[in-house]
């Protein structure tokens, strides 16, 4: 998942006029261009603090990209994609920036606030376009995974009741054919959408997931990517999420680790790993009940908690590095008695991570393309000694029995060879997509440079933002300034707040 977004989730993004009106283009097939539908538009600029002034607007075109949900001619349904395009700073704009989004089944354009400060818009368009599945007329939802209206079911663990999802797969085909949902279809849509929009070649940006999506757009385009620059990588051979507790478990316990390396944290929680064990233990006896405010109302409602719960709770939070330094401070409290700090992050984390996700899309995705790869057998073999255990695993395997496959393309398995130039991201404390995978991706990519950041999931900060326009403008990896990466710090632990003399 390029899971909370690089520089945030939600666009503040409104027209400028009432009827939108198609844009000029050169060069290109008419059939696909007449699809283009493009009208001025405001979005609003997201500040690193997340409190944008308005008048930090800025000018871009927005609209729908009509693509067939059948591609090989049969029905004929039209889906509308959204699409937002943010014009270079300069006159002269080099190959754009297309946007992929993570997830799977987030919205790209709900991050467009977030790209509308990026260095590489000094000389670059860059485009946002929703997959099929995640905007208005096409999205794949299930009315599962939590609600404002229902607490408790933000913090229950993604597919903790696999099998309930076999209603949202029989109301979802009947407004559409789940096997025309698959990755390789999408960047075929993005695909026809370059054409439209007249560019020749672009170069590609993807978090999470995205990764997935810009690997397989380099498989079926290769002539056609100027670079492409790849955060928290997600290679086909990840079998999402066959690897999550693994990779939740390293996760923590290089916080842990961390922690037990500063003396102030050291002395604060000596033995983080001992809070977890206990909470945990506790809550499989028993789960709690504790009072926290409404993250919308702030009116104080009691939620019950359990260990399956608690576990992957934990495990979202992990995904910020910002989040994951309040980690100790959170579990020693639990271990207190005091789990209303815990649960309220926890709500806080997993309703922003479910909102922003189409959970029937990434069911689509992941049951044609990952989940089925799984075998039951490896199940207990590589979620052993976990905090979080089998159960992600086994409720998406679940969730997917008896969903319709969509069909994938003959190489799409075989091992990607491309010499397109890539920059790859890593957190070195990456709870999902750990530096491993980054170096798989590596070795399919032999003009790429790896850079392990000291952060968690799609660790975006200045230093990678400078160093990403740099790569684009020269196009290759030789030569690149990385003295940054040397001197990027990890938050510090949130400690105690110290006690008042009397």
């Amino acid at each position: 998942m390029r899971a909370l977004s690089k520089r945030g989730v939600l666009a503040a993004i409104a027209l400028l006029v009432g009827a939108a009106h198609s844009i000029e283009v050169d060069a290109v097939t008419p059939a696909r261009a007449e699809r283009l539908t493009l009208a001025p538009c405001l979005v609003a600029a997201e500040s690193p603090d997340r409190q944008a002034p308005a008048e930090e607007s800025h000018p871009a075109r927005c609209g729908t990209f009509l693509v067939p949900e059948n591609r090989s001619g049969e029905g004929d349904r039209m889906l509308p994609l959204r699409v937002v395009v943010l014009p270079s700073r300069t006159a002269q704009a080099r190959e754009p920036v297309y946007i992929l989004a993570g997830g799977p089944g987030q919205a790209a354009s709900e991050s467009a606030s977030g790209y509308a400060l990026a260095r590489y818009r000094d000389d670059r368009d860059v485009v946002l376009m929703d997959v099929r599945g995640t905007g208005e007329g096409h999205r794949l939802d299930c009315r599962l995974g939590g609600s404002d209206e229902d607490l408790q079911a933000w913090l229950e663990p993604l597919f903790a009741e696999g099998a309930l999802y076999a209603r949202c797969r029989a109301e979802l085909e009947r407004i559409a054919d789940l096997t025309q949902y698959t990755t390789e279809n999408a960047m075929r849509d993005l695909d026809e959408l370059r054409e439209a929009l007249g560019h020749e070649r672009i170069a590609l940006d993807g978090g999470s997931y995205g990764t997935r999506a810009a690997l397989v757009y380099i498989r079926l385009f290769p002539q056609r990517v100027h670079a492409a620059i790849l955060a928290s990588l997600v290679p086909v051979e990840n079998r999402a999420p066959l690897f999550h507790a693994a990779a939740a478990q390293r996760g923590f316990d290089l916080v842990a680790d961390q922690c037990a390396a500063e003396p102030a944290c050291r002395a604060a929680f000596p033995d983080v790993r001992g809070d977890l064990l206990a909470v945990l233990e506790r809550l499989r006896k028993a789960p709690a009940t504790v009072e926290v405010r409404h993250p919308v109302t702030d009116v104080p409602e009691r939620i019950s908690l359990g260990a399956a719960a608690f576990a992957d709770a934990l495990r979202v939070m992990l995904y910020s590095a910002q989040t994951g330094r309040r980690v100790p401070l959170l579990l020693s409290r639990a271990r207190a008695g005091d789990l209303a700090p815990f649960a309220e992050t926890a709500l806080t984390h997993s309703r922003g991570m479910t909102r922003s996700i189409r959970l029937g899309l990434l069911l689509a995705f992941t049951c044609s393309e990952d989940v089925w790869r799984i075998r039951p057998e490896e199940v207990a073999r590589e979620t052993a000694g976990s905090f979080i255990g089998a159960s992600r695993v086994l409720g998406q395997m679940a969730a997917c029995d008896g969903w319709p496959r969509g069909a994938v393309g003959d190489d799409y398995y075989r091992p990607l060879r491309a010499d397109v130039p890539a920059l790859l991201v890593s957190g070195a404390i990456d709870p999902v997509t750990p530096p491993s995978w980054g170096e798989v991706a590596r070795r399919s990519l032999p003009n790429s440079l790896h850079l392990v950041m000291p952060g968690a999931h799609v660790p975006w900060s200045e230093c990678v933002d400078a160093i990403a326009a740099a790569f684009l403008r020269a196009g290759r990896v030789e030569g690149l300034d990385t003295g940054c990466v040397q001197a990027e710090r990890l938050p510090p632990f949130e400690l105690p707040a110290p006690q008042a003399t009397p």
